[in-house]
């Protein structure tokens, strides 16, 4: 299954401090990745409503 980083799925008692820090990087690149998507002024409205589908869909795979 394809998740985003932003979303931890898994336990993360049994990682080290630094891959816990490698999580959190990613989770913060894909949030400023996603959010920098959506504000671009060049992207249309259906563009971004696709966008924000598919975020949500990989997400939340029951609610797509």
């Amino acid at each position: 299954m394809f998740t985003l980083p932003l979303i931890s799925s898994g336990s993360q008692a049994a990682l080290t401090p630094m891959e816990r820090s490698v999580l959190a990087t990613e989770q913060l690149i894909t949030a400023l990745m996603m959010a920098g998507t959506l504000s671009d002024e060049s992207v249309t409205e259906p563009e971004r409503e696709a966008y924000t589908l598919l975020a949500v869909a990989t997400i939340y795979p029951a609610e797509a």
